[in-house]
C-alpha cells in the first residue's frame, strides 16, 4: 500500500514539473513555494521550507559481522523517527571487498557509510536534540533504544556534510 501511494505521489510530482528552468520546487509535503520568495530558512516543524539543503555522509567502524543487526536497528528505530523532524535517509552500505578491491577486509570491524538528506546545516544541528521536535512519545522511546544498539555495536564514526546541486532525475519505475 505504502509502495502504491508513493509511486503515485512521484507520477503526480513528475506531471507537475514543467521544465528545468522551473523556478518552483517541490518540498515534502506537497507545498509549493518559489525559491526566490524566502530568504529566511528557520528550522520548523509544520510546514516545508526552503533551505540550503546538505546531505551528511556519515562513517562507521561497527563490531564484525554486527551490519544486519545496525542496519535493522536504523530502519525501524532511528530512521521512523529522524524522517518525522524532516531528515531523508539516502541509503546505508556496508563496505565490500570483492577479489578485485586492493583494499584489505579488516578481521577486527566492518565499515558502513549512512547518507541522509537535511533542508541545512541547522536542520541537521536541531535534529541533534530530536525530542525538541518530535516529542518524547512511543517512537522516541523506539529511537533512543536503536540509537543506544548501535551506540554499543559502533567502534569509530565520524560525519562529513557535503553542498552541492542534485540532479533533477526522479526515479523512472519500469513496466515488468
Amino acid at each position: 500500500m505504502r509502495r502504491a501511494t508513493l509511486f503515485l505521489s512521484l507520477l503526480a510530482l513528475a506531471a507537475t514539473h514543467s521544465s528545468a528552468q522551473d523556478r518552483e520546487r517541490d518540498f515534502v509535503g506537497g507545498l509549493k513555494e518559489s525559491t526566490a520568495e524566502s530568504e529566511a530558512k528557520p528550522v520548523r516543524n509544520d510546514v516545508a521550507q526552503p533551505g540550503d539543503e546538505i546531505l551528511t555522509l556519515r562513517y562507521f567502524r561497527i563490531k564484525k559481522g554486527s551490519f544486519p543487526e545496525f542496519l535493522k536497528a536504523s530502519q525501524e528505530g532511528v530512521w521512523p523517527f529522524f524522517e518525522k523532524i524532516g531528515a531523508r535517509v539516502v541509503g546505508m552500505w556496508q563496505v565490500i571487498h570483492p577479489e578485485v578491491s586492493t583494499d584489505p577486509e579488516s578481521p577486527d570491524y566492518d565499515e558502513v557509510w549512512l547518507m541522509t538528506r537535511y533542508a541545512s546545516v541547522d536542520h541537521w544541528a536541531a535534529s541533534r536534540e530530536p525530542t525538541k521536535h518530535g516529542g518524547n512519545g512511543p517512537d522516541w522511546d523506539a529511537c533512543k533504544a536503536a540509537l543506544d544498539l548501535r551506540r554499543s555495536l559502533t567502534v569509530e564514526t565520524s560525519v562529513q556534510f557535503l553542498k552541492g546541486s542534485t540532479w533533477q532525475n526522479p526515479p523512472a519505475f519500469m513496466p515488468g
